[in-house]
């Protein structure tokens, strides 16, 4: 339920790898071509030979479009925290790209609704965040950072009780899948946000429940508030 640090997508660099070695064998070909170490082979491999170089430049320039979205996510990460405004300009600039799977737009959807609420526009922040909760889940991991930064959103602007219930979500997810990644500042707020609606009970439980879970360690500070002893 974290709300940055974005992980290396093994897909991406396979897909970057690819295109290089398409582009090398592209330019090789060409310069054979044009060195005229073709002349001697027969016309059907070298009609094979043109018509798959030519096929590449087709399929590299496909994606394109593809690798320029990609750097617009990149620098509104970057921007991100540095300057809001710029971070939401360039992701929003990717979002416009029409080649995005479903998971890549609720991603960026995510990262867009941060940095709306890190320049202080929460109404357009919840906006995004909603939008990016639309349609079937395949990636829960992504669903928990949605619905968690939904709830901080909710809490930090005094909406404790839609928070609690954005949190409630998350850790149901979380519980089905026997994973804890939490970071403490953040389980603070949370603990907060449910003494707050009265449902101090029901954060005691939670806790119990993620100690149970593997790499969640004790936190005491987290247990000063529960009145563990």
């Amino acid at each position: 339920m974290a709300y940055e640090g974005e992980k290396v997508n093994r897909k991406r660099l396979i897909e970057a790898f690819l295109k290089i070695f398409l582009w090398m064998v592209v330019v090789i070909v060409n310069i054979m071509y044009i060195s005229g170490l073709f002349e001697h082979l027969p016309e059907e491999l070298k009609t094979f030979i043109i018509t798959g170089d030519v096929s590449m430049v087709v399929i590299l320039l496909w994606f394109m479009p593809s690798t320029m979205a990609e750097r617009r996510l990149k620098k509104g990460l970057e921007y991100l925290d540095r300057d809001n405004d710029k971070a939401v300009r360039y992701i929003e600039a990717y979002l416009d790209s029409k080649m995005l799977t479903m998971n890549e737009r609720k991603h960026a959807l995510r990262v867009l609704g941060v940095a709306h609420h890190k320049r202080g526009d929460d109404a357009a922040a919840i906006k995004c965040l909603t939008k990016a909760l639309e349609g079937n889940y395949k990636d829960n991991d992504l669903k928990v950072e949605i619905l968690g930064a939904m709830g901080i959103i909710y809490s930090e602007s005094g909406e404790f009780q839609k928070a609690a219930e954005c949190f409630d979500r998350t850790f149901e997810i979380m519980f089905a899948m026997s994973r804890a990644n939490i970071d403490k500042a953040i389980f603070i707020q949370v603990i907060n946000t449910y003494i707050k609606t009265g449902q101090k009970e029901k954060a005691l439980m939670i806790y119990d429940r993620l100690l149970m879970i593997q790499g969640f360690t004790r936190d005491k500070r987290a247990e000063k508030l529960l009145g563990i002893q």
